[in-house]
């Protein structure tokens, strides 16, 4: 894969992500704006929306430069996804955009990069991946809203930093590997 760096990564939080283009950033926002009103429901930036594939953590210079070296051998095909469904995960409290039918590419790409953080000595949770994208934090209750499925083609993996703010976690697109269909 062809890396693009933003700049030079330091120690912190990383994860893996792909990120939805601007129209579906602009149907998320819609789907967002119909969520219960709730003085204690934190909706996401539309800056934040993303799809976290894998969690890798709090990493050192070493884990960050071996996590580079052994992801230029990823291969990755085009994934298009479709978010069809809005949920409410109970434990984390959490609103989210998920899919019923993610595709096998998807899973692959996750498993690769499961395996890639491992060759870097990086411990990951190994729990089976659930795509999702999150929209809101301290959700309360379920509720039943009917959407219309947000598509998208897959353009780039990205690694993102996440940072604790006073408002919140903010996330950071460090480096980008285009997706390409060659």
């Amino acid at each position: 894969m062809n890396l693009q760096q933003n700049i030079e990564l330091t120690p912190g939080r990383y994860f893996f992500a792909l990120s939805p283009d601007l129209n579906s950033r602009m149907q998320i926002q819609h789907i967002m704006k119909r969520l219960p009103e709730d003085q204690s429901l934190k909706l996401q930036t539309t800056a934040n929306l993303h799809q976290t594939l894998l969690f890798l953590g709090q990493l050192n210079q070493q884990q960050i430069n071996a996590l580079l070296t052994n992801t230029e051998s990823l291969s990755c095909p085009l994934i298009h996804m479709q978010f069809d469904h809005l949920s409410y995960w109970a434990e984390p409290k959490i609103y989210c955009l998920t899919s019923r039918a993610p595709g096998a590419e998807l899973f692959n790409l996750v498993n690769n990069l499961q395996q890639i953080a491992s060759d870097a000595q990086i411990d990951v949770d190994l729990r089976p991946y659930q795509p999702h994208i999150t929209l809101a934090r301290k959700a309360r209750e379920a509720v039943s809203i009917p959407i219309a499925p947000v598509r998208f083609r897959v353009q780039e993996l990205v690694l993102m930093k996440s940072v604790s703010t006073d408002q919140g976690p903010q996330y950071f697109p460090m480096m980008h590997w285009p997706i390409t269909d060659n």
